[in-house]
């Protein structure tokens, strides 16, 4: 069964975005990104929270301008998570309603691991539903105070074990986490 890996840049106390939503604090590391690129080669499937898919929707380049090939993730099945949403751009699957029946169906085809690639409300329902196989946080050398927590509202202890650490000389700790399976 394909494994369900979410991680994101985090701050020290473990926020994915300051107080007005920035992301500037988030340290772009040589190291770090050559190592990530060779994780997506792994990835062939992305899921996404709404929230994350209309940001990353309002960022992207008008059709004209972007070539198929300047798309890292162009191989990837997407995967829009959303009860509110009616429709999704050309390229995205909208998955609405039980969300656990459908996560599981897509987990068990053929084909490489998936990733979260946003949202932190999307990433706590699939940790209280057990579908998280693995965490991968990236903490960035500060402490924000106030902002968007990853972790909201789990129901639950969850146990983990560790399974990689890096550190990088710009002072980012990547740590990597495989839940343990219940017995």
């Amino acid at each position: 069964m394909r494994k369900l890996i979410a991680g994101f840049a985090n701050s020290i106390d473990v926020l994915i975005e300051g107080p007005n939503g920035e992301y500037d604090w988030i340290i772009l590391d040589n190291e770090q990104f050559s190592e990530l690129a060779k994780f997506w080669k792994k990835i062939d499937a992305m899921f996404y929270g709404r929230k994350t898919y209309e940001a990353s929707m309002a960022k992207q380049p008008s059709s004209k301008t972007k070539k198929k090939s300047e798309n890292p993730f162009a191989h990837m099945k997407h995967y829009v998570f959303s009860n509110t949403l009616t429709e999704v751009q050309d390229g995205f699957t909208l998955v609405r309603g039980d969300i656990k029946t459908e996560v599981e169906k897509i987990k068990s085809q053929e084909g490489m691991d998936i990733a979260v690639f946003g949202g932190g409300e999307l990433v706590s329902s699939l940790i209280n539903l057990d579908l998280i196989d693995e965490l991968q946080l990236v903490f960035m050398p500060v402490l924000l105070g106030k902002g968007k927590p990853f972790f909201r509202d789990i129901k639950e202890r969850k146990n983990f074990k560790l399974k990689e650490v890096k550190s990088y000389q710009t002072g980012i700790l990547s740590v990597t986490y495989e839940l343990e399976k219940s017995k």
